[in-house]
């Protein structure tokens, strides 16, 4: 495609010093964390996402506490009534062979874990902040550059000059593709499952974490006091298989009730959540990883710079510690004077984040790939590894790497 042939289509061309790219909850803050940074008049920052199509969402995050103090620095926690939020005071992992979990407990009620939001609960707060952000609702579909500037050249035929590209379009990224970007692709063959389930005893803010035979899943208390939101990793055909009951979320809880009998935990579908419907949600796990999530006045961001395994919760908590990671480069750099294209930025980005980002991979991939291998040898050193951490201060480290 030739810039001539999409300057003559384009209708509109407008300027921005910095844009946004991605409509979800990581581009939202993200725009919403350069106008709260007195680096940019509102005019100045531009918001390029797709036109939201009003739903009933009932999906929630885990906000670990470093993301709560972020929300509460941008007021998005003022306003939050108290069952629109969860807090988590215990986090439980349970091995396949293992009927003791490993455990971390907050027993001061003021202290937590984090905690449990609805996501549109936060994206509305957000975009509330952000109607003085010009905001485009459109797809990028192509981009050039120059030595001064970044083109986006939109489906709507908006053309648009930037001096720099901040890139939060998903896992899928297609502002990734267009740069060439290189990433490394690695099929699970697993599909997640979501929705909301009921269950015998009161949650208790206890989140859950269960190596499974059908599979990892994480279970976050939600709301009253004995309704869950669940996301079970399943391989391909146990997905089909489910899928194929009459009734996949009895076919979820009869074998949660199964591996949770040791402790009389037990669990039934609901048909409705906050009185919507509640249906079971899906999507591949296939994981990216990017070295350099950088490219000419452009800084990758979220899960367009790197997607995790879902059982850890931390994917959003990881995208909130790149936004930040921006804003520090931004004001370290700037401050004396460097073009926003200058490399001194990018590579400050970089450096910040690749090392966290590898760590909760490798975190993460360590939890996946351990807990479902079909070894009774891995299930049995991992089931005697995980008694003996129980016994020791050296479990924290699990903690802690969840909290970076």
């Amino acid at each position: 495609m030739k810039s001539g042939e999409i300057t003559k289509k384009s209708s509109k061309e407008f300027f921005h010093k910095i844009c946004v790219v991605g409509g979800g909850l990581t581009g939202a803050i993200m725009s919403l964390l350069l106008k709260n940074s007195n680096l940019f008049k509102s005019h100045e920052i531009g918001w390029i996402k797709p036109k939201i199509v009003t739903s009933n969402d009932i999906r929630t995050t885990f906000y670990n506490k470093k993301s709560l103090e972020l929300l509460e620095s941008l007021g998005l926690l003022k306003n939050l009534r108290s069952k629109d939020y969860t807090f988590i005071n215990k986090i439980q992992v349970f091995g396949m062979n293992n009927s003791s979990p490993l455990e971390w407990v907050y027993s001061d009620s003021k202290l937590n874990f984090g905690a449990v939001i609805k996501n549109d609960i936060i994206l509305k707060s957000v975009t509330d902040q952000l109607n003085d952000i010009k905001q485009y609702e459109s797809l990028v579909t192509n981009t050039q550059h120059d030595e001064f500037e970044r083109t986006l050249y939109l489906k709507n035929k908006v053309l648009i000059k930037t001096h720099m590209v901040l890139s939060a379009d998903g896992k899928n990224s297609n502002l990734r593709k267009l740069l060439s970007i290189k990433t490394m692709k690695k099929r699970t063959n697993h599909i997640a499952l979501s929705g909301f389930l009921q269950q015998s005893k009161n949650h208790d803010s206890i989140a859950i974490q269960a190596f499974t035979n059908l599979g990892p899943i994480g279970i976050l208390p939600f709301q009253n006091k004995n309704i869950i939101n669940f996301v079970q990793s399943v391989e391909e055909n146990k997905y089909k298989q489910i899928l194929s009951n009459t009734d996949p979320e009895y076919y979820i809880c009869n074998h949660l009730n199964s591996f949770f009998s040791h402790i009389d935990l037990k669990f039934k579908p609901l048909n409705k959540v906050n009185q919507f419907n509640n249906k079971l949600s899906s999507w591949k796990i296939d994981l990216n990883f990017i070295v350099n999530p950088t490219a000419y006045r452009t800084i990758l961001i979220g899960d367009a710079a790197h997607s995790i395994h879902p059982l850890a919760g931390q994917g959003l908590n990881l995208a909130l510690r790149d936004c930040t990671s921006v804003i520090k480069s931004l004001k370290n750099n700037l401050k004396f004077g460097q073009d926003l294209g200058d490399y001194s930025i990018l590579n400050f980005y970089k450096k910040d984040r690749l090392p966290k980002t590898i760590a909760m991979t490798a975190f993460t991939d360590f939890l996946f790939y351990g807990f479902t291998s079909k070894s009774n040898k891995t299930q049995s050193f991992l089931t005697k590894g995980m008694e003996t951490l129980n016994k020791s201060n050296l479990k924290n480290i699990f903690r802690d790497v969840a909290s970076v």
